[in-house]
């Protein structure tokens, strides 16, 4: 796994390139709702998302940032874009992985995010998801939050990297795995 100084160096880095990438459109939700469209709301789903990012013409996340940012450990597939709209500068990556963790196939969804509220997004993660609390690692500067969470279709983790003193303009990266769903 990606240490929290490798994330914190490729956010920094990202930001000062925010001028220089991609197009999302304007009308975006807030953070925490773009995050809840693309990742929570079904689920992670590789297949999908990567049709959604053809589709839209999303560009290229760097490998380096996109394998930093992936919470999974040897991903079988792995994709990541560059989201930040020119309009407002601030930088949002989105990363999605495959992968195998003992007898089962998972899925993960990432979001990182530059010049947000981190507080206030960890109380709509809470708030919305009815997320539980399964643990938290400090590292320096930053915390790391895990949470359980469970849909009508499957039970999710979620973790959320923050800095340990949030003053809202926040770097926040935020993932949730859950078991591959298979469709026949």
């Amino acid at each position: 796994m990606a240490s929290k100084r490798r994330i914190t160096d490729c956010l920094s880095t990202a930001i000062l390139l925010t001028g220089l990438a991609g197009a999302a459109a304007a009308d975006q939700p807030d953070p925490f709702g773009q995050f809840g469209e693309r990742c929570l709301g079904r689920g992670p789903d590789f297949q999908r998302t990567v049709a959604a990012a053809k589709d839209r013409n999303w560009p290229a996340l760097a490998t380096d940032m996109t394998t930093s940012l992936t919470p999974v450990e040897n991903p079988v597939a792995l994709e990541g874009w560059n989201l930040t709209a020119e309009a407002d500068g601030s930088f949002e990556a989105l990363v999605v992985a495959r992968a195998s963790v003992g007898e089962s196939r998972v899925e993960s969804c990432t979001m990182a995010f530059a010049e947000i509220d981190a507080a206030a997004f960890e109380r709509r993660l809470v708030d919305e998801t009815r997320a539980k609390a399964s643990g938290e690692k400090n590292g320096q500067g930053r915390i790391r939050k895990f949470f359980e969470a469970s849909s009508s279709e499957r039970r999710q983790a979620i973790t959320l990297d923050l800095p340990l003193y949030p003053n809202g303009n926040d770097e926040v990266v935020v993932s949730v795995v859950s078991e591959q769903q298979i469709e026949n």
